[in-house]
């Protein structure tokens, strides 16, 4: 069943006719509160409360805020209404509802609200009017700042961690806290962040340091967490080369020294300074930042100002903030040759290059060191090479030494205008062309090579003995052909080859001898020649053909021969009786043989007998020509006249002594003339008798010259009274020895056949 309602308004206004009809009645005595909560300074929300004494029907709210007298705005949160019954008829309530509030949704400001209470109709909320709250709520964002300890420097910290601390300028209200923020995320405990330098990581962080209420979060300060650093051992001196070959000085070398260090281990870029020695260093530069971008860097040219040498370059790097340093250092190596030429140093001469005059002079077996140095450059050479002839020497350094010795390596005649050469190796490389000579004038003793024109060096009278004489020294040697039993000097050549050619006779044959004589030493070589010859009587020793001797004694005499080769046989026959005597036991013939071609033929006859008084003759023959038949007669003395001696000798004792004292008066004689002689000055050398002057040769001391006429005469003497057995000692000879002004002269005087 349906109601319809007609209203009939007075004034004979239209009827209105509904199909529905609300009863309401206002609200009585409407009121609004408001309520923080809690109410302890630590407001979280806000609730607004409004109430009537009685509606009807059930009423219904609307709340409005405004901040800061701004424009209303309707609160939409969930609201709660309780709707109590008043007794009685009809029906009314006594409503209540609230609306509750965060303060984050408030905001901060001033906030006054607005309660609207209504029947519960439609349409309602236009029937009243609003209520106000009893009261404003305040809210304010606690405000919020920083301090670090350390503090950072010039925007930096320069500590590998520093403490920071977030507090509140003012607490705000609702009353806040300080708290620190790296985006939504809190850090830090109580206000306080420690912030470290993260190595690993090149990530910068932000935090906030804000002031937090029931409210919200506000920013109050923002660290951005940024080290100033400089790691240890970060910086890399770098250079184009480390290594430059100063081959040529003309040219202007020139090095580029980078000095770099990563990003990653400075921070704020940093200055750059270089130096030489490590002490003074250039006024400090920024650097810039390299072709990548990761570092930054300085670079600076090097030149060899000092030449050749291990150049050392120190960069120092230095943090603008924290005044730390960092030192590296490269080396760059300026490698160039000696200056000049190896030296080649013997006996403390040094010669160096090739000039022509490098020239030592040595003696042969000499011990010296030969030694080849090279000076300057850098680095030292590193392999000397010394070549003396075909040895040589390498040394490992600058250094290389040839050393001839004794035993080891001789300094020989072979080397003798040999070179030696000294070249080295450096590690530039332009070295190669440098090298010294030194050539060996090498002094030896002569090699004589003596020969003659026959093998086995025996010839005929009449054959022409030809001699070639060559001698090799240095220096040149004088070659000289001399016959050894007369010392005369045949033949002298400075150079060249020496050649004599003889026409032998028979008292040719003897020893010559070829002589090489220079400065170190004569050099002597043989040749021992043979001319074949019949044995015949030496002129000048011709012998007495009579012979005296007591009977009952013996008979000795020598006869003085030369010839070529020995005789052969020896006969002694007696004029009246053809038989050889020679191998009677009485009879005693013997050859004695002197220096060649001379011999003598002694003959001894013993026991003499009467019929030994005869004439005889005695044969000698070599086998060449004729013998040589030498007649003589054995002649007797009275032994009254001859006094017997005890020593079988016969009559020949008293003529022996009367030779012995001839002699020892020739003698006193000739040492008291020398020395008058020397007194009045006639006694010099310029003035003693030459060879021409007495007929033969002489040698050793020039005093001798002069001894060896009286010789001459003393021997001749001798021999004429028949007792050259006894004093003439070697057939040919007589050799005998003087002292005279404490000097010794042995002579020997030589008879010279003409």
């Amino acid at each position: 069943m349906e109601t319809r309602w007609t209203i009939r308004p007075c004034g004979g206004s239209p009827i209105t006719v509904c199909d529905r009809l609300e009863v309401y009645a206002l609200p009585e005595n409407p009121s609004c509160t408001v309520r923080e909560e809690p109410d302890s300074g630590d407001t979280r929300s806000v609730t607004v409360s409004c109430s009537t004494s009685k509606v009807y029907p059930r009423a219904e709210c609307r709340f409005y805020s405004k901040t800061d007298n701004g424009k209303p705005v309707q609160i939409n949160n969930q609201i709660t209404y309780s709707h109590p019954e008043i007794s009685g008829t009809p029906v009314y309530y006594r409503s209540e509802c609230s609306v509750t509030v965060e303060v984050k949704d408030l905001g901060e400001g001033t906030h006054s609200f607005t309660g609207y209470i209504y029947p519960g109709v439609t349409g309602g909320y236009t029937l009243v009017g609003g209520s106000d709250g009893d009261k404003t709520v305040t809210l304010s964002f606690p405000q919020a700042s920083h301090s670090c300890d350390p503090q950072m420097v010039q925007g930096y910290f320069t500590e590998e961690s520093s403490t920071c601390t977030c507090s509140l300028n003012s607490v705000g209200y609702p009353r806040g806290t300080a708290q620190w923020y790296q985006g939504d995320q809190r850090v830090g405990s109580g206000g306080i962040l420690v912030v470290t330098h993260d190595r690993a990581s090149s990530y910068q962080k932000t935090y906030t340091c804000e002031g937090e209420s029931s409210l919200g979060r506000r920013t109050g300060s923002t660290l951005t967490p940024n080290f100033a650093f400089l790691y240890k051992d970060s910086v890399v001196v770098e250079s184009t080369s480390d290594t430059i070959n100063i081959c040529d000085n003309n040219n202007n070398y020139q090095v580029q020294v980078t000095c770099r260090i990563s990003k990653e281990n400075v921070n704020p870029a940093p200055s750059f300074s270089f130096s030489r020695d490590g002490t003074t260093y250039d006024a400090p530069q920024s650097g810039t930042v390299s072709g990548d971008g990761g570092s930054y860097q300085r670079q600076t040219s090097l030149s060899p100002d000092a030449g050749g040498g291990k150049y050392q370059v120190f960069c120092r790097v230095t943090n603008t903030v924290t005044n730390t340093r960092e030192v590296a250092d490269t080396f760059i190596t300026f490698r160039e040759p000696p200056p000049g030429p190896p030296q080649i140093t013997v006996k403390g001469q040094p010669y160096q290059g090739l000039d022509t005059s490098n020239t030592i002079t040595l003696v042969e077996g000499d011990t010296e060191d030969v030694t080849c140095r090279v000076e300057g450059g850098y680095p030292a050479a590193h392999t000397t090479r010394l070549q003396c002839g075909q040895i040589v020497q390498t040394g490992d350094g600058n250094t290389a030494t040839v050393s001839f010795t004794r035993t080891g390596q001789p300094l020989t005649r072979e080397m003798n205008g040999d070179e030696c050469t000294c070249t080295a190796q450096h590690a530039s490389g332009c070295y190669a062309n440098k090298e010294t000579k030194l050539k060996l004038n090498v002094l030896y003793a002569p090699d004589v090579t003596f020969t003659v024109n026959s093998a086995d060096r025996t010839f005929s009278k009449g054959d022409n003995l030809e001699f070639k004489c060559s001698a090799q020294g240095n220096p040149d040697p004088t070659m000289t052909l001399t016959r050894k039993e007369t010392s005369e000097d045949l033949k002298t050549v400075q150079t060249g080859e020496l050649t004599h050619t003889l026409s032998l006779d028979c008292l040719d044959t003897g020893v010559y001898v070829c002589s090489g004589q220079n400065s170190q030493k004569t050099t002597r070589e043989e040749i021992s020649i043979s001319v074949r010859c019949p044995q015949k009587l030496i002129p000048t020793l011709d012998p007495d053909p009579q012979v005296n001797a007591v009977i009952g004694m013996s008979a000795e005499f020598g006869v003085e021969i030369y010839g070529y080769p020995e005789p052969s046989s020896l006969y002694l026959q007696a004029v009246n009786d053809a038989t050889d005597l020679s191998s009677s036991p009485r009879h005693t013939v013997v050859y004695t043989a002197g220096l060649a071609p001379f011999g003598t033929v002694n003959v001894t006859i013993s026991d003499l007998v009467a019929s030994d008084y005869t004439n005889y003759t005695l044969t000698v023959d070599n086998g060449e020509g004729q013998p040589l038949v030498y007649s003589f007669y054995l002649n007797e003395v009275n032994a009254t006249k001859v006094p017997d001696t005890g020593d079988g000798g016969g009559g020949s004792a008293v003529i022996i002594g009367v030779c012995v004292a001839v002699a020892v008066l020739l003698i006193l004689g000739l040492v008291a003339a020398v020395l008058v002689l020397k007194r009045k000055g006639i006694f010099n050398k310029q003035n003693r008798p030459s060879s021409s002057e007495n007929g033969f040769s002489r040698q050793d001391s020039d005093y001798c010259k002069f001894f060896s006429l009286y010789f001459y005469c003393f021997v001749f003497l001798c021999h004429k009274h028949e007792c050259s057995s006894s004093l003439y000692v070697l057939q040919g000879h007589f050799t005998t020895e003087f002292r005279a002004q404490n000097i010794t002269c042995t002579c020997k005087a030589c008879f010279q056949m003409v």
